[in-house]
């Protein structure tokens, strides 16, 4: 009985095509860049018997010749967030405006898996990198490598403090600012910051704005109410559910990201809290996760399409300008407070 199964065939190949048409591949390789160097004759045989056996050219081996691959990676930490899938959205769709391909590679907040998929953008040439860091510090000087290989760099969302990079993202002082005063109000004296407040650039960013708004209603900070945890919704879980067991007071909760707002609010539920009655959320990102909640909740609108967007837009502007000395700024996306 034969197979079902189709043969697996080679790929063609400039050489393939040189023995069909007994010419060199030299002769194939200018024919199909359209050289001078060849006759309308021949230019034609090489396009038709190219397009009768299936040729493709081979991107990578092109990008070694020109020096171009029009290759761009964009590094994310965790697509189950609306923010970062919206983000990413906008990338492709201006990134395929200009005719330039992205790679999408997902770190998962581990500092292994960036540096891997750091390495392997290197390894196929990339023009440039859409840069969302987990925040350690030993991976700076892998940045600096691949700076000085000629790869662009543009940070999103996520700056990278102590590397000169360009950066997208917004003003997340000012947003956590405008969302702990919402709350503050609305009534709320006893608000918890959820979340690390050192680390990446954007957690701290977050934590003194939140500090801040504080400041300037007359409230003092409350250490106990500084509640660390990992970027997951099961350990946000946990440590809310022990926070409630022991008769923490709280009124209201500012969350650096959904993942760990979702978490957070479960508990409550779970625990016979009332949102927003006895607690108001207040998070980053319009996280759609954070709406399986059912119940209202601040969110900061962080305009994640034209973040990427915009990043794509600097990166590749960066990329074909070829003249070092040519200085970018850092954009600044505007965001809002939204009720949702």
């Amino acid at each position: 009985m034969k197979s079902s199964r189709n043969p697996i065939r080679k790929k063609i190949t400039l050489k393939d095509l040189a023995g069909n048409l007994k010419v060199s591949t030299s002769t194939i390789s200018k024919a199909l860049r359209d050289s001078t160097d060849i006759s309308d004759k021949m230019r034609t045989r090489v396009r038709h018997e190219a397009a009768k056996q299936g040729y493709r050219p081979n991107r990578l081996a092109q990008s070694l010749i020109n020096k171009r691959s029009r290759f761009i990676g964009a590094l994310v930490p965790d697509l189950r967030i609306s923010f970062f899938s919206q983000a990413v959205r906008g990338m492709y769709e201006e990134a395929n405006k200009k005719h330039y391909e992205m790679i999408l590679l997902v770190h998962d907040e581990n500092k292994e898996s960036e540096q891997k998929k750091l390495e392997f953008l290197s390894d196929i040439h990339v023009d440039g990198i859409l840069l969302n860091t987990v925040g350690s510090k030993q991976l700076h000087p892998l940045y600096q490598h691949l700076a000085e290989e000629g790869i662009q760099i543009v940070c999103w969302d996520r700056r990278v403090d102590g590397m000169d990079f360009r950066h997208v993202t917004i003003d997340d002082k000012k947003a956590s600012f405008e969302l702990t005063t919402r709350l503050i109000n609305e009534g709320r004296k006893n608000i918890i910051f959820w979340g690390p407040t050192t680390g990446i650039p954007v957690a701290k960013d977050r934590f003194e704005g939140y500090v801040h708004a504080l400041k300037e209603n007359g409230i003092p900070l409350n250490k106990n109410l500084l509640v660390e945890t990992f970027r997951n919704a099961d350990d946000s879980y946990k440590k809310m559910t022990h926070l409630i067991k022991e008769k923490m007071v709280f009124d209201g909760l500012i969350s650096i990201g959904g993942l760990i707002t979702y978490g957070a609010g479960k508990a409550m539920l779970d625990q016979g809290l009332r949102i927003p009655d006895d607690v108001v959320l207040g998070e980053f990102g319009d996280n759609d996760i954070v709406s399986r909640l059912k119940v209202p909740f601040y969110t900061v609108f962080q305009n994640p399409s034209k973040i990427g967007r915009s990043a794509i837009d600097l990166l590749i502007r960066m990329i074909e300008s070829n003249d070092g000395s040519v200085k970018y700024d850092n954009i600044i996306i505007e965001s809002e407070v939204l009720l949702r």
